[in-house]
């Protein structure tokens, strides 16, 4: 029986360990090579005979974190003569030190029916590979490549042509230096631009231009410390079809316009804008459209975004997060009516990360349908506010070193989790005959160990109905 798959064959300079032993194994479907800065030159990556490979599907090239001990002319000699077969579909390339790509990977021809590609710290790549023309590439991530400037250069003297017909999934992530989508004087026909992406993440990539349009298809946007200043939509009149946007960490962005296109965002479901100082507008409602945001999930840094058009008119919310800002004290007044108006929707709320904030809302009393709250890592806040009577389950970790005691816990509770930072609680409140798990652990007072140990411990029998417990010692 022939070998078809060797998910990771690690290259040693030993009998048994070269990269000529692969050359009679002309059945692989998937094959990965780890190591490749073992290989010594030209005549040995040719013995290799991966062209030969007629049913080689998927193959993973990586080179081991080595860069100071290897040159960049012989990682272009190796990867040249690793030409696959043209049956390929699946390939992957990592720590790659070559200034260029591999001559085979800029012959369309010979990668033609390439569906996925994946590069990651390619340190010293300049340009890549022409992967817009590929007609069946369906996804594209590049991972740490920071001399690379665009993603398509020009080539056969066309200035515009149809790019990346079939894309469906990119994400771009550390390309410090991408500056646009296209070399200088290249573009491509108008709407033609990823017509079939339906995800898009960008991490780190400062100095990118906005793009003149968002795709026309896509369902997922996420951009993280990305130099835009906002987000340009289609400028037709069809539905947008965005039901995800994540935008973090983006000091440029000062508008998303939301709220001039509410009627065409109905698909949108879940929504992040955090760690956004300069943003002061989603846009402007029409007071002709009564069409309202039908979010399900948010995650925000700043309360006042609530506020804002088109959240401060939403009541549809299931699940909310307020989390990183080191600046919030408490929440604006005017939030009381924002969080009554979901308060029949709303059934988890998160508060994480906050440096500064001295109190929790005291309205949260009056979230009808909150079953889940959760508090991570808010240091200075001392107490908390009367708890729903919906709530089943209750999670305070992470860093809350001031908080001494908990308020009454509802009827309805049924976890009860502490751990992480608690240190100046020493005893629980009333425990309700519906709690199922309790959990107590991490860096808690001595005392509330000691009051509910399991061996002797005084106040052990309040808890002892309980069916889930643990507790560290």
């Amino acid at each position: 029986m022939s070998l078809q798959e060797l998910k990771m064959f690690d290259l040693r300079d030993v009998s048994g360990y070269r990269i000529g032993e692969l050359e009679n194994m002309n059945d692989l479907c998937k094959l990965g090579i780890n190591c490749l800065e073992n290989v010594k030159d030209v005549e040995e990556a040719c013995s290799a005979k991966l062209c030969a490979k007629r049913r080689l599907t998927n193959l993973n090239l990586r080179w081991s974190n080595t860069y100071y001990s290897r040159t960049i002319n012989l990682d272009e000699n190796v990867l040249n003569n690793l030409q696959p077969p043209k049956c390929l579909r699946n390939l992957r390339i990592q720590r790659y030190m070559g200034a260029r790509s591999a001559i085979w990977m800029n012959n369309i021809n010979l990668i033609f029916n390439l569906e996925i590609i994946k590069l990651t710290e390619c340190l010293e790549c300049e340009t890549l590979p022409p992967f817009g023309q590929l007609p069946f590439l369906k996804s594209l991530i590049l991972d740490n490549m920071p001399k690379v400037k665009w993603l398509e250069s020009k080539f056969n003297g066309n200035d515009k042509y149809r790019a990346f017909p079939l894309l469906e999934v990119l994400h771009i992530d550390r390309l410090e230096a991408l500056e646009d989508w296209f070399e200088a004087g290249v573009a491509a026909e108008d709407g033609c631009l990823f017509p079939s992406l339906t995800e898009l993440y960008l991490y780190d990539c400062p100095k990118l231009k906005e793009s003149p349009s968002l795709p026309s298809k896509l369902k997922r946007l996420g951009i993280y410390k990305i130099g835009w200043t906002t987000l340009n939509f289609c400028s037709n009149s069809n539905p947008i079809p965005l039901e995800s946007l994540k935008v973090s960490d983006c000091p440029n962005i000062t508008s998303l316009p939301l709220a001039d296109e509410i009627s065409r965002l109905a698909a949108l479901r879940d929504l992040v804008i955090r760690k956004c100082p300069n943003l002061i507008s989603l846009g402007e409602m029409q007071t002709t459209n009564n069409c309202h945001i039908m979010l399900s999930n948010l995650s925000i840094s700043d309360p006042s975004v609530l506020l804002m058009e088109p959240l401060r008119s939403t009541a549809s919310l299931k699940e909310l997060s307020i989390e990183y800002n080191d600046e919030v004290v408490s929440f604006p007044n005017e939030a009381e009516q924002w969080f009554l108006r979901v308060s029949s929707s709303l059934c988890e709320l998160e508060f994480k990360k906050l440096k500064s904030l001295q109190s929790l809302p005291s309205f949260l009393e009056s979230l009808s349908s909150l079953q889940i709250l959760s508090i991570y890592d808010v240091p200075i806040l001392r107490e908390l506010p009367n708890l729903p009577p919906s709530l089943k389950r209750l999670s305070i970790s992470g860093g809350i070193p001031m908080l001494r005691e908990l308020p009454n816990l509802p009827p309805s509770l049924e976890r009860l989790t502490i751990s992480g930072g608690v240190p100046m609680l020493r005893e629980l409140p009333n425990i309700p005959p519906s709690l199922e798990s309790l959990e107590i652990w991490g860096r808690c007072h001595p005392e509330l160990k000691e009051r509910y140990r399991e061996n002797g411990g005084f106040d052990r029998h309040k808890i002892a109905h309980i069916p889930f417990i643990l507790m560290d010692t």
